[in-house]
Order: C-alpha cells, then structure tokens, then sequence
C-alpha cells in the first residue's frame, strides 16, 4: 500500500523517512523491504515493539511474493510518543522488582487512587461527591491516552498540597481506605519523577516541535534531568522509579547518539546546532554538514552560496567566479556562520545561506513522532 501512495502521488523520491508505531508489523516490513536499514534500533526483540491491542499481525513476505514487482520502502523512524509511552508503562514495572518497598507502597497508593477514579467514573452520585468537596473532578486514566496516569496523579498531589483534609473526607464518604502520610508522600514523588517525561512526550507529540531534528535535545534534556534528580533529589520512596526510565530511556533511545542522520538533523536546526550533540561527535557532524554542502554545491550550480548578503566571488565580472578554490571556501563558510549564527529563528537563519536551508529541509522534514499527524 504505502509504495503504491508513493507511485500514486509521484512522491517516491521526495520522501525521506517514514514514522509509524512500534507495532511489530511495521517494524518487520521496513526491515525486510526498506532502503536504509536501521542497525541498533530494529534488532530489538518483536514482542518489546508490540502495540497492545490494536497491531493485526500479517504475514507480508507471502503478499509481497504474490507480485513481480521490486518493493522499496523509505527509512523507517519509530514514533518516539509511542516508544516513550513504553517507558512510562511496560519499564516502569521494573522498578516493581528492584524494590519492595517501593513495590508495596507503589501497590497501595495507586490501589485506593484506582478505587476514587473507579468511584468517579461508575457513579454520578460519587462524582457529585468529588466535585463538592475538592472543587473540581478527578482525572480518571485512560489507557488510549498517553500521560494520562501522570496528569491523574498530578490532579490527586494538587488536592492534596490545597485541600487534604477534605480528599481524606471524601475517601470516607466514598467507603475508600484513607491515604496514609507515606501513601501522600509516595503520591507527591511520582509527579516529581514522572513530570520530566511527560513534558518530553508533550514537546514530541506538539505540531511545533514536528521536525526530526527535536528528536536528539529532547531524549538529552530528559536523560540529563533524570540523572539530576537522582543524584539530587531527597526521595523517600521513588527512587527505583528515576532508575527505571532512565535504564528505559537508555535502552530505547541509546541508538539516536550513534546516528548521523539524527545527529545532522539537530545540527541542521537552528534552535539547536551543535547544543546537544555529544562532545565526540561534534568533529563527525560538522564534516558531515560540509559534505553536504559540497554535494548539494554539485546538484545546483547555479545557486549562490552566500554568507554575509552578498557572493564574495562576484565583483561584477566573471573574473574571480573562475577559480573553484575561491567558491569552495565560501561553501564551507556557509557551515561555519550558521554554526556561528545566534539565530534561532527558522525564517531568520536561512537567510543567505541557501545550501544550509536545503539540509534543513532535506534532514528535519520527517517528524520524529507520528502524534503531530494524528
């Protein structure tokens, strides 16, 4: 299907990624039929990739026999919404066997927040109830939504920092066990813990933020949080939670500081440059930047690489337009003032620097999470 839409549409040569779920049956079409193969990130076990509930498994090396025709599919990104939403639900449980400590009090807080949410969303009466005494209804989870456990909790810890003593009345009124003060406490640090995470989802899953190079500073900016929080943050009981989305994060997203594809396109994206690019990657990205460059130099000759609002190699005659030691340096001046530029702004950046303008849009036009589409 997806190679007929791009026959179709004649788009076959414009599109340069592909982002789907982890459903296992993307993963093993993309695999079998796509262009570039990933290397790290599809050699993870299928039933780690597996959507829940929704993923209709069909043997696609039996339909793709059935024709002649050569099936070539465009790189493969995984949606990061989809993959982060795995850390926060399947990884988390980890932290249910490292501790049990954690794993009792984990068991127990979320056991009488599931009884108000059930309370809630089964009974009119109940909800009346809620809204009487708290001032507002409760968050009940979905499972279809992502960071909806979070927001549910975050709802419970703002009721409990404004309004405690008449959450504790309402469980009574509702026949729901009081919570204790380590239950509150417990409650008060998953918000903390998770809060990282959940705005990490919110910015890969924004329309804004739609461009493949967000993908790397995001994952960064996350990891670097909870590194902080572990080794910063006085918790009591959510401890082995920070260890679990970390070790998820790393496990899951550990492949996009290896990949230059990823790399260059939070390069080429202003807001980021070369800001969150690992230290000894740094060197790679910026020859792979001038590589580009040189290449694109060759494919339109007739634009000019300009830096500074006019082409330096122009004087009005044709004279010094001759020598190509002259026009190379002004390409890969074009790489040094972008990456010296302090613009952030995506109208602003390119202005003059059309070959970085065409890496841009060559490299960040993928989203890195199907959920900006959805």
């Amino acid at each position: 299907m997806l190679q007929d839409v791009h026959r179709d549409f004649n788009i076959k040569d414009k599109v340069t990624v592909t982002t789907t779920d982890n459903g296992s049956n993307f993963v093993k079409a993309f695999n079998v039929f796509a262009e570039v193969q990933r290397t790290i990130q599809d050699r993870e076990e299928e039933d780690e990739e597996e959507e829940e509930g929704h993923t209709v498994f069909i043997n696609v090396t039996d339909i793709f026999n059935k024709t002649e025709e050569d099936y070539s599919l465009p790189l493969h990104q995984r949606c990061a919404c989809h993959t982060l939403n795995l850390v926060a639900t399947r990884d988390i449980e980890g932290a249910l066997t490292q501790s049990e400590a954690f794993k009792k009090v984990s068991r127990s807080t979320i056991g009488k927040c599931q009884g108000l949410w059930n309370k809630q969303h089964r009974s009119t009466q109940a909800s009346d109830i809620i809204k009487d005494k708290l001032g507002c209804q409760l968050i009940v989870p979905s499972p279809t939504r992502w960071n909806s456990t979070y927001h549910a909790m975050e709802r419970l810890n703002t009721c409990i920092l404004t309004k405690e003593q008449d959450l504790q009345e309402t469980c009574e009124k509702l026949l729901v066990t009081r919570f204790k003060a380590t239950e509150l406490t417990f409650i008060l640090e998953y918000v903390q813990v998770m809060a990282p995470l959940a705005k990490a989802l919110d910015v890969l899953q924004s329309d804004k933020m739609a461009y493949t190079g967000v993908l790397v500073p995001t994952i960064s900016i996350l990891l670097n949080r909870m590194e902080q929080m572990k080794h910063e943050a006085n918790m009591h009981h959510c401890n082995p939670l920070v260890d679990a989305i970390i070790n998820g994060v790393k496990r899951r997203f550990g492949y996009i500081f290896q990949d230059t594809r990823l790399l260059v396109a939070s390069a080429a994206h202003p807001m980021f440059r070369l800001a969150y690019i690992p230290s000894g990657k740094k060197a790679d990205v910026v020859s792979n930047l001038k590589a580009e460059v040189n290449l694109l130099q060759t494919q339109y000759p007739d634009d000019h690489m300009q830096t500074d609002g006019e082409d330096p190699t122009d004087d009005g005659d044709e004279i010094t337009g001759y020598f190509p030691s002259l026009r190379t340096r002004t390409v890969l001046n074009e790489v040094d003032s972008y990456l010296q530029s302090p613009e952030t702004n995506l109208v602003n950046a390119f202005q003059n620097l059309l070959m970085m303008k065409k890496i841009f849009l060559k490299y960040n036009t993928g989203v890195p999470a199907s959920a900006a589409c959805e």
